[in-house]
């Protein structure tokens, strides 16, 4: 008997469902979900009902539309509790926030290549930025991107991968910098963090608006960003690669 063989079929249904919710943020029709996830709209409605009564999804009867649950949020924040690489970039975190006055958010890349912000300490500056937890960025988010591809860990085709230039810079300085990319007046500064296979697992990044992240300001913290990435991995289980730049001698 082959694996698949041992697979719950109503469970499979339930995560298609769960995946097709995820990409709608102004929810789905029943039909939208039957059609997306290929299944009978009597099938889709009998696990939607269930998946209602249990928390999973909700329904607005006013719309007609279904959307993620309540309960998803409570098994989200403990499953990001109990995800060790975040549980080890915590402190390092607050350390980078509380150094620069920024906000320093940790992002998760998913399976189909997108990222989703899993933590956030929040900045002390008095404009805050949006951009928090649970937030979803696209395969091709600057910075993001980049690191992923400088990892060997990046997705899409070959000609959507950044130069080998860029490429070589991002892993001899062991992090890279967005300015002014995801709009004109934020910058962001990340890192990788990585796993048993020397693949980053996660990305730590700070977010400033305007002038209060400059090129001085990263040289100033580039070594403990290097020092974070190194020490978040190993205390985590990861492997640093051979070639990450260690303290004292990360490029500026």
């Amino acid at each position: 008997m082959s694996n698949d063989d041992q697979l719950v079929p109503a469970v499979t249904r339930a995560t298609r469902v769960l995946e097709a919710l995820v990409r709608t943020p102004n929810g789905s029709s029943l039909t939208e979900l039957a059609e997306c996830c290929a299944l009978a709209k009597s099938t889709a409605s009998n696990l939607l009902r269930t998946m209602v009564a249990e928390g999973l999804v909700s329904y607005d009867p006013h719309t007609r539309r279904y959307n993620l649950g309540p309960m998803l949020v409570e098994f989200g924040v403990a499953a990001i509790t109990r995800t060790t690489a975040v549980n080890e970039a915590r402190p390092f975190m607050e350390r980078l926030a509380e150094r620069t006055e920024l906000a320093c958010l940790a992002i998760q890349p998913m399976p189909d290549g997108h990222f989703i912000a899993i933590a956030k300490i929040e900045s002390r500056k008095a404009i805050k930025i949006t951009i928090g937890v649970g937030e979803r960025f696209d395969r091709t988010a600057p910075l993001l991107h980049r690191l992923a591809w400088a990892w060997g860990t990046g997705t899409g085709p070959k000609n959507a991968a950044p130069d080998e230039r860029t490429i070589a810079r991002i892993r001899t300085q062991g992090f890279d910098v967005a300015w002014g990319e995801y709009r004109p007046e934020l910058n962001v500064v990340g890192l990788p963090v990585f796993d048993r296979d020397g693949r980053p697992c996660l990305y730590i990044t700070l977010l400033a608006m305007g002038a209060d992240l400059t090129p001085e300001g990263v040289e100033q913290v580039a070594e403990y960003i290097v020092e974070a990435a190194n020490s978040i991995t190993t205390s985590s289980g990861g492997n640093v690669p051979a070639d990450y730049p260690t303290v004292g001698n990360a490029a500026r």
